[in-house]
């Protein structure tokens, strides 16, 4: 059974009727429960499109996108606001926390919303707190802990209600390398103890490294893809090889982290 399930999917910009930016065209994607997937392309390839439709954020032009065998093109905007809290987790480069809450706050935040028992909501947060390296955090504000603590907190959050899809977008793309390291560490680890499905789109290979296979675009549409195997030194090597191939600009690649 696919977790996720986009057929064909195109995503054309028009203006006053003219057509000004075909952003996608005819993707195909299959992800599986469990599976950590990368999205790579150069800037303007369309991969920050392909995760918003993927997110149902956005809508494509044509095609379709299943998940967890729900189709859903068909829910109206009520049904998707509620499938989208209720199944997804969404992970940004600006962490997205409320500066005026806890860390711990700002993690239980969706529970909340969703009105779930506070004795629930511990039970919760603490393996979530404990799995990400947070717990000795919770009661502190979000200015005084680390760019990655805070990136760390952000994917507590999004992973509390424990969605079926995990979606990031370039989550180490303020972080320096250690805390880029520490926070995909902390995916891998999501990855590989909870069996959490994760699509991420990244221009940085270092990070890419961390997923399990990696599918890349360019001018919108279905370029290549590569599979790690057991070795993520020779998966890092591997990802330099496909981007050079690949072309066009990558935002000044790091490539020392390593």
């Amino acid at each position: 059974m696919h977790m996720l399930k986009a057929t064909a999917l195109s995503k054309t910009y028009t203006s006053r009727g003219h057509v000004t930016h075909r952003a996608l065209q005819d993707v195909n994607l299959e992800v599986l429960p469990g599976e950590f997937i990368g999205i790579m392309g150069p800037s303007g390839s369309g991969k920050t499109t392909l995760l918003n439709l993927l997110a149902t954020i956005d809508k494509p032009t044509t095609g379709t996108i299943e998940l967890g065998g729900v189709n859903v093109m068909s829910l109206s905007e009520k049904e998707l606001a509620l499938f989208r809290r209720q199944e997804l987790g969404f992970i940004f480069q600006d962490f997205n926390l409320l500066d005026t809450l806890s860390i711990k706050e700002n993690i239980v935040l969706p529970l909340v919303l969703e009105g779930m028992a506070v004795k629930d909501i511990e039970s919760r947060l603490l393996p979530c707190a404990e799995l990400l390296g947070i717990s000795a955090l919770l009661d502190k504000r979000t200015y005084e802990v680390s760019g990655g603590q805070q990136q760390r907190a952000a994917i507590a959050r999004a992973i509390i209600h424990q969605p079926s899809l995990l979606l990031a977008d370039e989550l180490t793309g303020n972080l320096d390398s250690k805390a880029a390291k520490d926070v995909m560490e902390s995916l891998k680890l999501l990855n590989e103890t909870r069996r959490a499905t994760i699509i991420m789109v990244t221009h940085d290979p270092f990070a890419a490294s961390y997923c399990r296979r990696i599918v890349f675009i360019k001018d919108g549409k279905f370029f290549s893809e590569i599979r790690r195997g057991s070795n993520r030194q020779l998966f890092f090597q591997h990802i330099l090889d496909a981007l050079s191939v690949l072309g066009g600009n990558f935002d000044d690649i790091p490539i020392t982290r390593a």
